[in-house]
């Protein structure tokens, strides 16, 4: 058996995405329509607005959280337009997840994050339609 690919990592993670907002009562189809529901989903997890980690076990549930509603986010975005998930190497040895869409990068988990710890008003629903903006844009001046 071959190792999982980032596409199929992502993939599991927007699984849990769906199980997790279930559990909360909201239901995710991967329409660009539901991308507001995953909105609602941060908003009970930061009624408050933004949340602070106080340790290191606290951040890293904040980045489970981010890659899986970052994962369900890409998969809606690949759904609806199209893309692949890729792993980009960093100057410091590690690497960090990249959606790639007509030739556009995209890093849903590093918005999921900033949205929880930096900027309430930084939410999802309008994901698919400001990416579709910047390739039609793109594509006008190409």
């Amino acid at each position: 058996m071959s190792a999982p690919t980032i596409s199929d990592v992502m993939e599991a993670y927007a699984k849990d995405a769906e199980t997790d907002a279930r559990k909360r009562g909201i239901a995710l189809d991967y329409s660009e329509s539901s991308l507001a529901h995953v909105d609602r989903v941060l908003e009970t997890i930061a009624p408050d607005g933004v949340l602070t980690p106080k340790s290191s076990a606290e951040e890293d549930a904040l980045w489970m959280l981010a890659k899986m509603y970052g994962g369900y986010v890409g998969q809606v975005v690949i759904k609806q337009m199209g893309g692949q998930w890729e792993l980009q190497d960093l100057p410091d040895g590690s690497s960090r997840v990249v959606l790639r869409c007509s030739g556009i990068q995209a890093f849903p988990p590093e918005k999921i994050y900033k949205r929880l710890t930096q900027d309430r008003y930084s939410g999802v629903g309008g994901y698919c339609r400001a990416l579709r903006a910047i390739v039609e844009n793109r594509e006008k001046k190409g």
